[in-house]
């Protein structure tokens, strides 16, 4: 596979689980009678949740004091829904029990809740996958549950999937278990259609969650939502051909603060605390204007890379023109074969 394909694959990967987490978030914000967005209803992702036993291992088997799930959802009746979205898997089923045991370290009395205490009454489990999985999870999940993998708590799976129709729409619907909450029970026990135009209109700003995006993403966003604002300040932006740059001069600090602030899941709910980490994080960022200088649409401003002078053009698809640059340099850096791999 060509690394522009591959490219383009794990973009829309990422860009599928944003709105798996959101859809899913949906069918509990969303109150079908007054068609509005119940105010008691809190949602975050990526937030910081302390279990009991204080150590527990990560996504990527790392030991930490706390778990990060993809998805939160607190009840004004202090009950909650933990879940994590997982968009493809292995074909090594062996490699499946690692996200079991991450949902496993869900399944315990959880501080860091954004309740008065910290604290909620209990909490359903969930996996979100796509339906092209569904059965062949559940089934692994079936053979072990009664060994390997074991949950107090209520857990459930739900099947997701994209449907590009001439009204595209993405489809949920529960393939194993029950969820507490009646009202969102039944709705998914039949399946639901959600509009594609809820994710380009309600949620349009949400672009990165708690996952680091592809190189060529995190580069189209950073160029299109924090570089081209501030070129389009200086005088000459109205004038500017295709041949011609701008240098804009950013801050990291400033890039961090802009993506966090407009397109992160922070616009879900008020609050900030040290319990909600901001996203992106540094390193992503740092990393990203580290391939715009090896690509030479930047120079670092100091030796400390705080700030960095970025070489503005206009492009006609900003995101292809990053992904054929990023294509471009690892073949060139004959990196094509651990791409290959990865």
């Amino acid at each position: 596979m060509k690394p522009q394909e591959k490219f383009r694959n794990e973009i829309d990967d990422y860009a599928n689980t944003i709105h798996a987490i959101i859809g899913f978030m949906n069918f509990y914000r969303y109150d079908d009678a007054t068609e509005n967005m119940k105010n008691d209803v809190l949602v975050f992702q990526g937030r910081k949740l302390k279990p009991s036993n204080s150590i527990t291992s990560n996504s990527n088997s790392v030991k930490t004091s706390y778990v990060t799930p993809d998805i939160g959802i607190l009840l004004p009746s202090k009950d909650g829904v933990l879940g994590e979205v997982k968009r493809s898997f292995p074909m090594d089923q062996k490699r499946w029990m690692k996200t079991f045991k991450q949902l496993m370290s869900y399944d315990g009395d959880l501080t860091g809740w954004p309740s008065d205490d910290g604290k909620i009454n209990s909490h359903d489990i969930v996996l979100i996958l796509h339906q092209s999985r569904a059965v062949a999870v559940r089934k692994f999940y079936e053979r072990n549950k009664d060994s390997l993998i074991k949950f107090i708590r209520p857990f459930v799976m739900v099947e997701f999937n994209r449907s590009d129709e001439r009204k595209p729409f993405y489809f949920f619907r529960i393939a194993l278990g029950n969820l507490t909450e009646n009202s969102v029970n039944e709705r998914l026990g039949n399946g639901v259609q959600v509009p594609m135009e809820v994710f380009v209109t309600t949620y349009s700003t949400i672009k990165i969650y708690d996952s680091e995006p592809p190189l060529p993403y995190s580069l189209e966003l950073i160029w299109t939502n924090v570089v081209l604002p501030k070129a389009s300040d200086d005088p000459k932006f109205e004038k500017l051909r295709k041949n011609q740059k701008i240098d804009v001069v950013l801050d990291i600090d400033t890039i961090i603060q802009e993506l966090y602030q407009g397109f992160s899941f922070r616009l879900l709910h008020d609050y900030d605390d040290e319990g909600h980490p901001k996203i992106p994080k540094r390193e992503w960022v740092t990393r990203a204007c580290e391939q715009l200088v090896k690509l030479n649409e930047a120079s670092w401003v100091d030796a400390s890379k705080t700030s960095v002078k970025v070489f503005f053009k206009i492009y006609d698809d900003v995101l292809d023109h990053f992904i054929e640059l990023c294509s471009g340099d690892l073949e060139n850096s004959g990196q094509m074969k651990l791409f290959e791999n990865k």
